[in-house]
C-alpha cells in the first residue's frame, strides 16, 4: 500500500471520529450538525477515493469518482455555512449567499452524474487513477472558494469581536488549519490538475485536520469554537427560570426556552441581541457576578415586565473567560403579591387603628346627638310657647333658622356615625358561616337601588349562575360599591354593564363602566382605605376598601383595569360545594 493511502485512511477515520465527538456532545445543537454532515462528508469523499485509487479499471474509477460527488461539491457552502453558524451571522445577505451556493452546487451534482462536463475521464498515475477536469470545473471551483470566503471572512471578521481569550486561542488553530491546507489543497486538487499536471490530492487532508482541530478543542477547552454545543442541554431546556449566556461583548450567544417565551421572542431571535437591548437601564457589569438585581424585561411586543438578574462567569476548562450565564426571573406575580400585600398591611393598621378609636368616637357622638335631640325638643317647645303668647311672629325668622341649624347639625352627626361604622366594617374579621348565595337576586336588587341614583344604562348580562359560597349582605355591599362607583365615573347616558363568567372553582362578575377612566398612578391605590380622587366632602375613599376586604375574607379576588373610557371590577369568589344541599340565601329586598 503506497503512503497516499495511508493519508485517505487518516482523513477518513479523523473525520468520521470528529462527526461522532461532536454529535455525541450535542445532535440538537444546529451548528454540531453542521460540523458532523461537513465531517462526514470528507469521510464519504476520503473512502470513495481510497476506492478508486484501488479500481481494477478506468471505468470503475470513474464511476467511483462521480459517486463520491456528494461528498466535495459542497463543500464550500457547508463549511462556510458552518462559520457563519458558529458566529450568530446565519442571516441577511450571508443566508441568500448560502441558499445560492446551494442551489448552484445541487445543479453541478445533476450535471456531474449526467454529463462528463465536470469530470469526462480519469488517467492512470503512479499511486492509483487521477480525475481530468471539464469544462465546468472552474465554474465548481469559483462557487467553492466564494462560499468559503464569505463565511472565512465572517469569522475572522466577528470572532475577535465576541470571542474569549480561549475561543482566541482556538481560533489561531483554526486559520492554521483552514489556511494551510486549503492553499495546498487549491494547488493539488485544483490549480495543477487543471494545467494538466497530476500531483497527489490533498482535499480530504484539509477537511481531516479541520476536524483535528475541532476536537483538540473540545479535549483542551471542554467546548469547541466551531461546535460549542449546549452545556447541560436536557437541564438547560427543562429550567422554569429564564438562562441566557452571553458572550464576552455582550451579545446572547444562546437562550433557553424559558428566556425565549419571557422575552416573546425565539431562541433564535435573541440570539446576538444585546443584553442592553434585552435588559435596558439595568446597567450590568458583565464581569462582576450580581445576585439578584431588579429592573425591567424588554419584550418584543414593547412591554417590559419586572424581572430579576443574577449572573454570574463562565470559564472553560483552562481558566479562561467565555462568556456571563444570565438567570433572569419573572417577578411579576411578585409584584403582585407585594402589592397586595401593602394594601392588606394599610387596611390591617386601619382596622388596628379604628378598633382603637371606634367606641372613644361613638361614645361622644352618642351623647352630642342625643344632646341635639333634647335640645331640638325643648326648641320646638319653645316656640309653640311663643305661639301661644302671640310673641311668634317677632322671633320667627330665629325660630326657623334655629330649626335649620338644628337639622344641619343631626345631619352631620350622622355622616359622622356612618363615616365610624365604615371604619369598624374594615376592621371587621368577617360575617357568620359561609352558605350558598345566589348572586343573581343580589345584583337584582343592586341594580334597583342604585338605578335610581344616577342617569345611566345599566346593563345586567346574568343568565343562570352557580352558587357561591358566603355572606349575601356582605356581597350586597360590595356590588353596591362597585356599581355606585361605577355610577359616580359615568356621564349622564352612560352604560355600566354588569356580566358573570363562570369558572372550574370560582364565579367572576365584571362590572364595567365608559367612564373616563383611572388614572394608571391611581390605580395601585384604588383599595387603599380613605384614597380617594372626587372633591372635598364627596366621598370618604372607603367604598372600595370595604368591598376589597369582604371578598379577601370571602377566599375571593378583586382586580380592577382601566384605560380612558372603560373601567373593569372583576371580582372572582370561589363556588358553593356542589354536594352542599343547603338551599341559597340572599339578602333580604
Amino acid at each position: 500500500m503506497n503512503g497516499y493511502l495511508w493519508i485517505l485512511i487518516v482523513a477518513c477515520v479523523g473525520s468520521a471520529l470528529n462527526a461522532g465527538t461532536v454529535l455525541a456532545r450535542d445532535a440538537a445543537g444546529a451548528a454540531n450538525r453542521r460540523v458532523a454532515i461537513l465531517s462526514l462528508s470528507a469521510c464519504f469523499w476520503a473512502a470513495c477515493e481510497i476506492a478508486w485509487n484501488t479500481a481494477p479499471d478506468a471505468a470503475a474509477a470513474l464511476r467511483l469518482v462521480k459517486l463520491s460527488a456528494p461528498g466535495w461539491i459542497f463543500i464550500g457552502p457547508m463549511s462556510a455555512h458552518v462559520f457563519l453558524e458558529a458566529t450568530g451571522s446565519n442571516h441577511g445577505w450571508r443566508r441568500r449567499v448560502l441558499r445560492a451556493g446551494y442551489a448552484a452546487d445541487a445543479c453541478l451534482l445533476a450535471l456531474e452524474w449526467t454529463t462528463p462536463w465536470l469530470h469526462p475521464g480519469v488517467i492512470r498515475t503512479e499511486w492509483g487513477w487521477a480525475y481530468r477536469f471539464g469544462p465546468l470545473f472552474p465554474v465548481f471551483f469559483a462557487v467553492t472558494l466564494g462560499s468559503l470566503a464569505v463565511g472565512i471572512a465572517t469569522a475572522l471578521e466577528r470572532f475577535p469581536l465576541s470571542a474569549s481569550p480561549g475561543e482566541l486561542r482556538q481560533l489561531r488553530l483554526v486559520k492554521l488549519a483552514i489556511a494551510t491546507p486549503l492553499v495546498v489543497a487549491s494547488i493539488t486538487d485544483g490549480l495543477l490538475p487543471y494545467l494538466g499536471h497530476q500531483p497527489p490530492r490533498l482535499g480530504t487532508l484539509a477537511l481531516a485536520l479541520l476536524a483535528m482541530a475541532i476536537t483538540w478543542g473540545i479535549h483542551r477547552h471542554g467546548f469547541s469554537l466551531l461546535a460549542p454545543g449546549r452545556f447541560a442541554a436536557e437541564i438547560f431546556e427543562a429550567i422554569s427560570d429564564a438562562v441566557v449566556l452571553v458572550r464576552p461583548n455582550g451579545e446572547v450567544r444562546i437562550a433557553n426556552r424559558a428566556a425565549a417565551w419571557l422575552a416573546g421572542r425565539t431562541s433564535a431571535q435573541l440570539a446576538g441581541l444585546s443584553v442592553e437591548a434585552l435588559l435596558p437601564r439595568l446597567g450590568l457589569d458583565l464581569e462582576q457576578p450580581v445576585l439578584d438585581v431588579e429592573g425591567e424585561l424588554a419584550r418584543a411586543d414593547g412591554k417590559r415586565i419586572p424581572v430579576a438578574v443574577s449572573s454570574s462567569p463562565l470559564h472553560d476548562k483552562l481558566g479562561f473567560a467565555i462568556g456571563v450565564v444570565l438567570v433572569v426571573r419573572d417577578l411579576r406575580e411578585l409584584t403582585e403579591l407585594r402589592s397586595q400585600l401593602v394594601v392588606s398591611g394599610r387596611l390591617a393598621a386601619v382596622g388596628e387603628l379604628a378598633a382603637g378609636i371606634a367606641h372613644e368616637i361613638n361614645n361622644p357622638i352618642s351623647y352630642v346627638r342625643s344632646n341635639l335631640g333634647l335640645l331640638g325638643a325643648h326648641w320646638r317647645t319653645l316656640a309653640e310657647e311663643l305661639e301661644k303668647a302671640g310673641r311668634a311672629d317677632a322671633v320667627a325668622e330665629a325660630i326657623a333658622e334655629g330649626d335649620a341649624l338644628l337639622d344641619e347639625s343631626l345631619d352631620g352627626i350622622d355622616r359622622v356615625a356612618a363615616i365610624v361604622r365604615d371604619v369598624r366594617s374594615v376592621s371587621h374579621a368577617g360575617g357568620g358561616e359561609a352558605r350558598p348565595v345566589d348572586l343573581l337576586p343580589v345584583l337584582e336588587r343592586v341594580v334597583r337601588v342604585a338605578a335610581r341614583r344616577f342617569d345611566a344604562r345599566i346593563a345586567m348580562e346574568i343568565a343562570a349562575i352557580p352558587l357561591v359560597l358566603g355572606d349575601a349582605q356582605e356581597l350586597e355591599q360590595v356590588f353596591l360599591n362597585l356599581v355606585m362607583n361605577a355610577g359616580q365615573a359615568v356621564r349622564p347616558g352612560g352604560r355600566i354593564r354588569i356580566a358573570a363568567a363562570p369558572q372550574a372553582t370560582a364565579l367572576e362578575i365584571a362590572v364595567e363602566d365608559d367612564g373616563v377612566g383611572i388614572p394608571p398612578e391611581n390605580l395601585e391605590r384604588v383599595f387603599d382605605p380613605f384614597f380617594t380622587t372626587k372633591p372635598q366632602g364627596e366621598g370618604t375613599g372607603l367604598g372600595l376598601a370595604i368591598s376589597y376586604q369582604i371578598v379577601r375574607q370571602h377566599g375571593g379576588r378583586i382586580s380592577v383595569a382601566s384605560s380612558p373610557g372603560r373601567t373593569v371590577f372583576r371580582v372572582s369568589l370561589p363556588l358553593a360545594p356542589a354536594s352542599d344541599a343547603e338551599p341559597p340565601v340572599s339578602s333580604p329586598a
